[in-house]
């Protein structure tokens, strides 16, 4: 909290305290207020606030000239509890008569004008909600400048369009929160959501606004009906009270689509309102009046604690712990689950990376941000090497790779990816950069000829360029990177469903696209046996992981969007079958786990297209495995002088010239062999089709 610590620190010292103070009632608690002026600027700072950042302070930024015309100027408060402690008194002019809108226009000037913000772990945390885009580049604008905050100190929370593409071309789409797509991640997003309003209870406070209560919290609520009564009132109080400045209780107070200021997690909508609220209504006024003893409000509150639960639309949602919970909650606080059907989503390709700190570009010339580290600012080296004379890079973004769990550190993980645009291409290009997995001498230069040698067949790799990065402090050894096109086109997981769908019919799927994109895969996997992919710790060919890319186009002949082309997007694990000896065994052997593997992928994606058969899609798939076998090995005839005398300086301990050997020789054998081959995938693919029989009727 040490940088908004000295924030606070810094207006108390540097600004003119205005003489008066101001107090306010908000949920019962009186409420002290200082204001101090800096320049036109105006800071509104609850007394005590400094002891709290740890509960995530709520934060307002507003124009003068929405309060007040022809005033100059931001106002920014500073308060604990929820926005409307400031927003109340600030909107109907009680903080020094910063404000002269009447009744009628504070609603829209609350909507459209004030930046609704939280302070959580050292950082602004900035809700756009339905502010323009314009006012909230302006505010952000005056927070890096007149207020004195850096860069990384101030985090836009919603993926808004417009103001997406504001940041994107200024080089700072780090700024705005990327979006969590592993349940760790979720978490971390939920834990640092946690906010408290004025009473006991916790709520995970979203970026829309809302506070949602959960089973959970409500049940360790009940709890202290009968260990501590006080606080169990105070926290009823907080539910259904009706405060200053409101005409109805937070849990019936509208907030955004259908959601209240505090919403009942888990419930369908407007069940609370209709079931639990009044009850909960009920027992506090059977409390104020007196009309119920402590053993009554022990009952009562158990009472509840059943009825919340017997609404919850799941039963795992009164589990925090639950994935279904965490899942659901996450698109909730995240202001996700408006733009989403149902209470989960796929991540896109775009999803599954984060932004990092890079530069901006204004006329060619770069202006690293703070944070960038040496291994960005190498990487955009290169990029600016790669432009052509008179080209500009005009804005270029910089993201990280996530993959797996999601465990590792930002800005640590092996894969890095730059979004860039110049003054010479109408679109954005990209590019891949990642580290070698192995640092042995040597192994670079294996790398780039086994892609070398690979791409010259025709299988479809990416271009890949060589890059040195030193490590910092001397006599250590240089890292070495490589850049690469990024693959055009989609991983398998990530292919929009409407790519499938009639365009007339979207219940529909098109057969002819379904067994398009089998031949494709078909294609992928004659590709990936000649490559002799193969990952010796999962003791897989690495083949329908996502690695292989689908690119669509619109044919104009059918009116419709259908499968292009597919490439591979890694290397790794090529030259990588375990023996190379020269045996019609070592073929069967090759060809049963191959085979396998292409068989149980071919399945799983008639899983998700199970309208078109098996059978179909096998066929058309082995279709594809024969067309790119044929096309792979008629470019070694014709060129089979090169490729046998291709003996580049790798160290020996690579092999690589046994291996390349092999590869040569294995492919040929592919091709004599495609008759069996085509009865030995056949056979897998009704192995498989059985078991499926066998576990149905069981």
């Amino acid at each position: 909290m040490r940088v908004f610590r000295q924030f606070l620190m810094r207006i108390r010292a540097t600004g003119a305290k205005r003489p008066e103070t101001v107090a306010t009632m908000s949920m019962g608690q009186e409420r002290k207020f200082d204001a101090f002026d800096i320049g036109p600027d105006t800071y509104i700072l609850e007394r005590g606030v400094a002891r709290h950042l740890n509960e995530h302070p709520s934060v307002l930024i507003v124009e003068k000239s929405a309060l007040r015309r022809r005033a100059t100027g931001r106002v920014m408060t500073v308060t604990t509890g929820n926005h409307a402690v400031a927003a109340i008194p600030l909107l109907g002019g009680r903080f020094w008569k910063l404000s002269n809108l009447p009744q009628q226009r504070r609603g829209e000037t609350l909507v459209h004008a004030v930046l609704c913000a939280n302070i959580v772990r050292d950082r602004l945390e900035v809700a756009q909600r339905d502010v323009p885009t314009d006012v909230l580049v302006r505010s952000d604008g005056w927070l890096l400048s007149s207020a004195g905050l850096a860069m990384g100190d101030v985090v836009m929370t919603e993926r808004i369009d417009a103001t997406l593409d504001h940041y994107r071309r200024l080089g700072q789409e780090w700024r705005i929160k990327a979006l969590a797509w592993t349940e760790n991640e979720m978490r971390a997003v939920l834990s640092a959501s946690r906010k408290r309003i004025s009473s006991d209870l916790r709520y995970y406070h979203s970026t829309r606004g809302v506070h949602f209560l959960s089973f959970a919290e409500f049940r360790r609520c009940a709890t202290m009906a009968e260990t501590d009564p006080d606080s169990f009132v105070k926290c009823l109080r907080e539910l259904v009270s009706v405060y200053e400045g409101h005409t109805c209780s937070f849990v019936r107070l509208p907030r955004y689509r259908g959601h209240h200021e505090i919403e009942f997690f888990g419930l369908r909508r407007g069940a609370a309102l209709e079931k639990l609220v009044p009850e909960i209504e009920k027992l506090m006024e059977a409390i104020a009046l007196g009309r119920i003893g402590h053993l009554g409000v022990i009952q009562r509150a158990q009472e509840l604690v059943s009825l919340f639960e017997s609404l919850l639309t799941k039963p795992e949602l009164a589990d925090e712990s639950s994935k279904a919970f965490t899942e659901a909650l996450y698109l909730h606080v995240t202001g996700e689950v408006y733009s989403h059907v149902g209470e989960s989503a796929v991540p896109t390709f775009g999803d599954r990376r984060t932004a990092l700190p890079g530069a901006t570009f204004v006329n060619g010339r770069q202006t690293l941000h703070p944070g960038a580290d040496d291994r960005t600012e190498v990487l955009l080296s290169n990029l600016r090497g790669l432009m052509s004379k008179d080209e500009m890079i005009e804005y270029v973004n910089v993201y990280e790779l996530r993959h797996g769990d999601g465990g590792v550190e930002p800005g640590r993980g092996s894969t890095r990816e730059v979004v860039y645009k110049t003054n010479r291409n109408p679109l954005e290009m990209s590019l891949v950069e990642k580290r070698l997995s192995l640092a042995k001498r040597g192994y670079s230069a294996y790398m780039l000829s086994r892609i070398g040698a690979l791409r010259s067949l025709g299988i479809a790799l990416s271009d890949f360029y060589l890059m040195l990065r030193r490590r910092p402090g001397s006599g250590k050894r240089p890292l070495d990177y490589y850049i690469r096109h990024r693959c055009e086109g989609e991983a398998m997981d990530a292919i929009p469903a409407s790519y499938f769908r009639n365009a007339d019919d979207g219940s529909v799927e098109e057969r002819e696209v379904v067994l398009g994109l089998a031949t494709l895969m078909g294609d992928a996997a004659a590709q990936n046996m000649a490559m002799k992919k193969y990952d010796p710790e999962t003791q897989s060919p690495l083949y329908g992981v996502g690695k292989e890319i689908y690119e669509f186009e619109y044919d104009i002949m059918r009116e419709r969007v259908v499968p292009k082309r597919v490439s591979t997007c890694s290397i790794r694990g090529s030259f990588g079958w375990p023996s190379l000896e020269y045996s019609d065994e070592n073929l069967d052997a090759l060809a049963n786990f191959y085979l396998g593997h292409f068989a149980h992928a071919l399945k799983a994606y008639q899983q998700r297209h199970s309208a078109v058969p098996m059978a179909d899609l096998a066929a058309r798939f082995f279709g594809g495995f024969e067309f790119r076998t044929q096309a792979m090995c008629w470019q070694l005839s014709v060129m089979r002088d090169s490729f046998e005398s291709f003996n580049p300086e790798i160290p020996a301990s690579y092999d690589f010239a046994s291996k390349w050997r092999f590869v040569m020789w294995s492919l040929e054998r592919q091709e004599r062999r495609l008759p069996a081959l085509r009865r030995l995938f056949f056979e897998k693919v009704r192995v498989i089709e059985s078991e499926d029989v066998c576990l149905d009727s069981k």
